[in-house]
């Protein structure tokens, strides 16, 4: 085994394996390392869902067999009281972890790349403003070296490499515990099944998850996803014990037994302003690169790895990786999807601050209404025409200041879409674009 190759990741989740393949088929030598065991790899506690476009867009064949928990035809929104709701179809699956992780995996191996497994990662390599490698350690065998031209960190949330950088690379060591949740989920067999098996359920309600929102979500026949996530903040409730106070003591969880149980931390803020450094690339929640409203990852994961992996392969071909010829990374995630993330959160730091009133009655008055939430998960913004401004308005006379609080998020969402899609195209401009943007998000925190 050589421990030097053109491409070297950190992290064999969903962001890793896709970085893996699309490097190895670009003829890279590639090397996966990951802590798990093979036979392990793929394992993560989640709520599964992934919409169907991702696969279209990656042109990945769709999960299916022992891969394939349930198809989805759409996402239902409560209110707090769940008197009222919203549907939003949209097509997706709920996968198994392991088997598709495994299905990942194996796809990156047969196009050529190599997987050190229990293998863990201590920290980068740094030489001359530029990483060159990681050190890691293994069984048995201790610590070792592992050089490549290009790293990429897609360790997950706690960062292994990206959390080690010397301060010059300018990322942040840890994430503000504002801008993550904290989440405890259990797959469940029911007694009498789920009155949609073919739709996700979310629980908006900040008595059942402050800060964040609770899910049950169709794991296959006879069995529920049940979760919730709290945002990380000093003193946050319990999410386990928020779960059986409240939701499980619902009829349909009445017989019903634990067969998987499990919490995760959630990235739910935009992307990092910067995922790219001499020699290192950022992907999947190392990069917070999940969908800020909801947390959802594995499609913005895949994205990631697939596009840092194709980045890193033409600076490598050019024999320059530097940030400077890394940056075009940051620029396509960005106008892919990273603005339209930035975009949803500041309205998720809006939705954060209401109380459960007044999510009722903003739901009750559709203020924000399903065709909206449908415009948002394809990807564009929710707008407000001078006739929909008016119409809104008269439906809510009886809360001036809500309606005022809504239009401001509304228009500082556009104007943060704008800035991200005016992403800098190189890093000679990023200073004073960072500060825009920094003092946008400052301007959220105080709607």
């Amino acid at each position: 085994m050589t421990n030097r190759y053109d491409l070297l990741v950190v992290g064999a989740g969903v962001a890793g394996c896709m970085a893996a393949r699309v490097g190895a088929e670009r003829g890279l030598s590639v090397c996966i390392i990951d802590v798990k065991p093979r036979d392990r790899i793929g394992e993560k506690v989640c709520a599964d869902a992934i919409g169907k476009h991702h696969f279209d867009r990656l042109g990945l064949a769709y999960p299916k067999g022992e891969e394939l928990k349930a198809r989805i035809r759409g996402v239902r929104v409560f209110s707090p009281s769940r008197r009222i709701s919203y549907f939003v179809e949209g097509e997706g699956f709920i996968v198994n972890r392991k088997p598709f992780g495994q299905r990942l995996l194996k796809e990156a191996l047969d196009a050529g790349a190599e997987l050190l497994d229990k293998t863990k990662a201590l920290g980068p390599i740094v030489k001359d403003g530029f990483v060159v490698g990681v050190e890691a350690k293994r069984p048995q065998v201790g610590k070792l070296e592992i050089y490549a031209e290009v790293t990429i960190d897609a360790s997950g949330f706690l960062a292994t490499i990206r959390s080690n950088m010397p301060p010059e690379a300018g990322f942040p060591s840890w994430i503000d515990r504002r801008d993550y949740c904290v989440g405890y989920r259990e797959v469940r067999e029911l007694e009498g099944g789920l009155e949609e098996p073919d739709v996700c359920h979310i629980y908006l309600s900040s008595i059942l998850a402050p800060g964040g929102y609770a899910w049950v979500f169709p794991a296959g026949e006879g069995r529920a996803n049940v979760g919730l996530g709290v945002q990380a903040v000093e003193g946050h409730p319990n999410p386990r014990a928020l779960l059986y106070e409240h939701l499980l003591s619902w009829p349909m969880f009445k017989g019903s037994r634990v067969l998987e149980a499990g919490g995760w931390f959630i990235p739910t803020r935009r992307p990092l302003e910067n995922m790219a450094w001499n020699g290192l690339l950022l992907a999947g929640d190392a990069a917070c690169q999940a969908n800020p409203l909801h947390g959802g990852g594995i499609g913005q994961s895949l994205l990631g790895g697939s596009l840092a992996a194709e980045v890193a392969s033409d600076a490598i071909e050019a024999g320059d990786v530097s940030l400077k010829a890394l940056w075009a990374y940051n620029v396509q995630f960005m106008r892919l999807m990273g603005a339209r993330n930035a975009e949803l959160d500041v309205f998720r730091i809006f939705l954060q601050r209401l109380t459960d009133d007044e999510i009722e009655y903003g739901m009750s008055k559709k203020l924000i209404g399903e065709e909206d939430l449908a415009r948002v998960s394809e990807g564009e913004s929710i707008s407000l025409s001078a006739l929909d401004k008016l119409s809104r308005a008269l439906r809510a006379l009886g809360r001036p200041g809500f309606l005022r609080r809504l239009s401001r998020t509304l228009k500082l969402m556009k104007a943060v879409r704008q800035h991200y899609e005016a992403y800098p195209a190189s890093p000679d401009r990023f200073k004073s674009w960072e500060e825009k943007a920094r003092a946008l998000f400052e301007e959220a925190r105080k709607l």
